[in-house]
């Protein structure tokens, strides 16, 4: 590589939490990977975040960009994408931050030693910010075996996590869908998975990732109005082969219980109004022959997922 080559982009869209974005830019100052450039596309109604920027303007090779208007999320996150020269991405949220001095150093490594894979995340720490605690992230062996299979297995669980614990080849292609928010993760890692199959796990856990009430993922938990429509379209967009794994199929039980979805007049109120699996209504038909109040119990809707995935269309 040329020694003026840039070998990592470290990506941060960032949006008014400067307290948090500080500790990032602290935990990047003390990376020793070489080859690293830093860019910042501001979201944010005021310069909070341009100040602080050109505190690190001397520490870090810094890149700052304000959005005029805001781009929102998460166009802003491909708008710093756009604007990458690394040959990797290392997308930062402004409110996580690098655990070690070699995080960033280890993530490049792990593509470095494998050219023929895209991708890499690892082990992290979620940081709960009301508390201060933290909760150590693994992602298990069964789950990294079932998501090589085949990526639309993280649909069951998100294992791999948030982006902040991902690295990936700098490709214009990997991009991510602008029409969603609370499915934006695991969309994006199963298209990219499906452009170029295979990853590396690093066990180590190299990222905390700050979890508080301000984010949008948590704004938008079980919302049906958002979850429905948001986890249909990506549905929509892999046809109904997906279903043929009972690992997809138990997240699409689990899915249309949670939401109290009992019908498809449930679904096209929720705002979700193009084409549906076909095994939704064979799921629904199941589901409406038990009260939802036993369908609460854990284990026994796990037996009858399991038991009408045995009979379920499979074309």
């Amino acid at each position: 590589m040329n020694a003026d080559k840039i070998k990592v982009s470290v990506c941060i869209p960032a949006y008014k939490q400067v307290d948090y974005l500080r500790r990032l830019l602290d935990s990047l100052v003390t990376q020793t990977v070489t080859g690293m450039e830093v860019i910042i596309t501001d979201d944010s109604p005021d310069n909070s975040v341009e100040q602080l920027a050109q505190q690190y303007t001397d520490k870090l090779p810094l890149h700052y960009y304000r959005n005029t208007p805001a781009k929102g999320m998460p166009a802003n996150w491909n708008t710093v994408l756009d604007l990458a020269k690394g040959e990797y991405i290392k997308i930062m949220h402004d409110d996580d931050w690098f655990a070690q001095p070699h995080s960033l150093a280890e993530l490049c490594e792990a593509l470095d030693h494998h050219p023929e894979v895209d991708m890499a995340y690892s082990a992290y720490y979620n940081y709960y910010i009301d508390t201060g605690t933290t909760k150590l992230m693994t992602s298990p062996g069964w789950f990294r075996k079932a998501f090589s299979k085949a990526p639309v297995n993280v649909l069951f669980d998100n294992l791999v996590g948030p982006p902040s614990v991902m690295i990936h080849r700098n490709k214009p292609e990997y991009r991510y869908d602008v029409k969603v928010r609370w499915t934006v993760d695991v969309d994006f890692y199963i298209r990219l998975l499906h452009k170029h199959p295979g990853y590396v796990y690093i066990e180590e856990p190299l990222c905390y990732v700050g979890m508080g009430k301000e984010q949008i993922t948590q704004e938008v938990h079980n919302v049906r109005n958002v979850v429905i429509p948001e986890y249909f379209y990506v549905l929509q967009k892999l046809g109904d082969r997906p279903f043929r794994s009972i690992l997809v199929y138990d997240f699409l039980w689990r899915l249309l219980r949670n939401m109290r979805i009992r019908s498809e007049a449930d679904i096209r109120d929720a705002g979700y109004t193009g084409n549906l699996p076909q095994v939704t209504h064979y799921i629904l038909s199941w589901q409406r022959l038990f009260p939802l109040s036993w369908l609460r119990i854990g284990p026994l809707s796990k037996l009858l997922m399991a038991f009408s995935f045995l009979f379920a269309p499979k074309k």
